[in-house]
């Protein structure tokens, strides 16, 4: 009947690393004040029930001196292997060195658009308690950026921007500003 608290551990890890997974995906595109405080609450709720599960273990294998009874030692060590491999994915994802970058600050929310060597754009939305994040594919021809994504966060209402100055403007099919107040200043 000792098998009971190994399925609940192994129970209790699978749930917690899902929720890290789930959390640390959602807060790739949207991350707020508090995620980095919610995330690491999962993160040592897993440390916790996988020490939990490595002292069982340990004792089971001074019994019987088989490297067999590391089960749950084993698959945690895998899921953190897994997690190692997705934070150093979305790490390289944004590595790209930017050749231009605009943006526009409000009172409490900012926009900003880079544009990458690897021709992929990231477009923040930003507000006080955090930013949202949208990315994509762009082509540049001469001063006109047309963007995969026409409804970037909903903010972006044109999948063509034109550089006009210092600034980025949304325009539309006949190369008209769609929106004149929404525009973003080119900082480099």
């Amino acid at each position: 009947m000792k098998n009971w608290k190994l399925i609940l551990l192994f129970i209790l890890i699978v749930f917690v690393a899902i929720q890290y997974f789930a959390l640390t995906i959602e807060y790739q595109d949207n991350d707020f004040l508090f995620a980095g405080v919610i995330i690491g609450f999962f993160l040592i709720l897993f440390l916790i029930f996988t020490a939990i599960a490595l002292n069982i273990e340990y004792r089971k294998y001074k019994v019987l001196r088989d490297l067999k009874v590391f089960k749950l030692v084993s698959f945690s060590l895998l899921i953190v292997l897994v997690a190692i491999g997705m934070h150093i994915y979305f790490a390289v994802r944004d590595s790209s060195n930017i050749i231009l970058e605009a943006e526009q600050n409000f009172d409490l929310s900012h926009i900003k658009l880079e544009l990458r060597e690897d021709e992929t754009y990231k477009f923040t939305n930003g507000f006080a308690l955090g930013n949202s994040y949208s990315r994509g594919s762009y082509i540049k021809n001469d001063s006109i950026i047309t963007i995969d994504t026409a409804n970037s966060d909903k903010l972006l209402k044109s999948n063509q921007l034109a550089i006009r100055g210092n600034q980025i403007c949304m325009i539309d099919s006949k190369h008209r500003i769609v929106d004149s107040t929404f525009f973003f200043i080119i900082n480099n």
